[in-house]
Formats: C-alpha cells, structure tokens, sequence
C-alpha cells in the first residue's frame, strides 16, 4: 500500500506524513495522527466530528449492507430502470483497465519502437464518503490501490472488517472529512463519491478537494439524489431530510457545481431519483 502511504500530507505545512509507533507524523511541524486498529482518525472540522448526522450514521452501520437498508432503499430511490448492482456500474465507469493501458502508453512514450516494459500499472482510487466500503472492496480488483475515507468511525470499522474478511488487501481506510483531505495534490487516478454528495454539508468544499487530489485526465464517477421521481414529491422529501439530511440536487445544480471546480466532460445517467454521474478533471 506504498501508494496510500504516500498519498498523506499534512494539512498545516504540506510535507508528507510517515508512520511510527502508531501514528501518522509530520517531520516538519509535529502534527501527529493517532492510528486506532489500524485506521489513521485525521481531525475533522470543527462541528462535524461530534454532529448527529455523524452518530446516525455510527449507529446505521451495522445493519447498512444488510437487506434490511441499502437495497430496498436503493430500489425505492432508482426505480424499475436503475441498475441491479450499482456497484458494477460505478467500476464500470470508472474504467480502471482503460486508464491503466493509457497510463501504460504515455509512459512508455520514451521507450525505443514505442514499447514499454512490464504490465500496466495500476490505478488509485479514492472513495470519499466511503461507509462500509461497499465500492472500495468492489473496485479493489481491477486497481492498484483504494483508499476509503469517511468521518463515521463505526461505518469505517464494518469497511474494515469486511475487507479482511473477503480477503481484499488493496484497500485501506482512514477517518476524513470530505472537504479536508489530508493528501497530496494530483495523488489520485480515479475518485468515487457514491450517496453521499446530498448529506454532505459543503458540496463546493468537497468537489474542490476531489480536484485538487486528482491527477490531471482523471475521472471523478459517483452517485447521488436529484429532486425527481419519489423525490419530487414533498413527503418524501421531508422524510429524506429529516432522517438522512438529505438535499437532493437538481440536474443543472450538480452539473454547475461540478463546472465550478473545474470538471470537464460531465455525463449523467438519471434513474429515477438516482443520479449516476462522471466528469474528468483537467
């Protein structure tokens, strides 16, 4: 997981992180992250760390990948025409195979007759918003190395879990606020932000920092809630404010937001009230 580990940098001056006698540190001002069972707990903003929405959260993990939550919700949400696994459809668009070819390719510009050496590498992913790291264990496969943040302590130890559990060794996870991520400029080929976009309490914040740690050509895919379909109607509405915090999107909202951080070639798939999206950073 070399390339998670170098993805961390310190918040306060820039420099790179390195671990020790369990904690992340920084060698030049001494911010120090405490690892707690082998997740980093990096700061979160003031007001979120200790917010309801955070301990609701806490308290769905246990049963949010059981049948009792995700699928009949998803359903309900996406309608007759959304995708039977979601999760295939977001590695579908993140098209990690293609991307590392095309990684493969420019990098081996240098090399005599065109050819480059050994296989393709890889591709990072980051989750944001990953709770029980449904996509982050689903993507694993096909990328070099995944990292799932998320400021919901107990959905980060199901991720964790569960990941030992199926036997995924490329996926690490750490505690961290979407709009303050504690990684490098450029660290990242893919992002995915899948059902969290809505409940996230600054959207522009976070899609800024998605940009920044993407590195230039890379894709941004996720999911999200649009004010249609189920959605449309103002019970429903109230009933995903009042219980998720939820405040779904319109179309035009999320296309201009993502414009706003500077996404390119943005695309969008709308099933029902789910609204399946990529764009490429620049």
């Amino acid at each position: 997981m070399d390339a998670i580990d170098s993805a961390y940098r310190c918040r306060r001056c820039g420099r790179r992180l390195s671990g020790r006698d369990g904690e992340l540190s920084c060698p030049n001002c001494g911010a120090t992250i405490p690892i707690v069972d082998g997740i980093p707990r990096f700061p979160v903003p003031d007001g979120v760390g200790d917010s309801s929405h955070e301990t609701f959260f806490d308290r769905l993990a246990p049963v949010y990948e059981t049948p009792v939550w995700f699928r009949p919700l998803y359903r309900f949400i996406g309608g007759a025409t959304a995708p039977r696994d979601d999760r295939s459809t977001i590695a579908s668009m993140l098209d990690l195979e293609a991307g590392a070819e095309t990684a493969c390719e420019i990098e081996g510009d240098d090399e005599d007759e065109g050819e480059s050496e050994g296989e393709p590498e890889a591709l990072t992913v980051l989750d944001v918003a990953c709770g029980t790291g449904r996509i982050a264990r689903r993507v694993a496969a096909d990328a070099g190395a995944v990292l799932g943040v998320d400021i919901s302590g107990e959905m980060l130890e199901r991720a964790q879990r569960y990941a030992a559990r199926e036997g995924v060794e490329t996926v690490a996870f750490a505690r961290m606020s979407a709009d303050r991520l504690w990684l490098d400029a450029d660290a990242f080929d893919r992002v995915a932000c899948c059902w969290a976009l809505h409940i996230l309490p600054d959207v522009a914040a976070a899609l800024d920092e998605t940009y920044r740690v993407l590195r230039p050509g890379g894709r941004f895919v996720g999911t999200t809630l649009v004010d249609e379909y189920v959605l449309d109607l103002a019970p429903v509405r109230a009933v995903a404010r009042g219980t998720l915090g939820a405040e779904p999107f319109t179309v035009s909202e999320l296309r201009e937001a993502l414009r706003a951080a500077g996404f390119s070639a943005i695309e969008f798939d709308r099933r029902g009230a789910a609204l399946f999206f990529r764009a490429r950073a620049e």
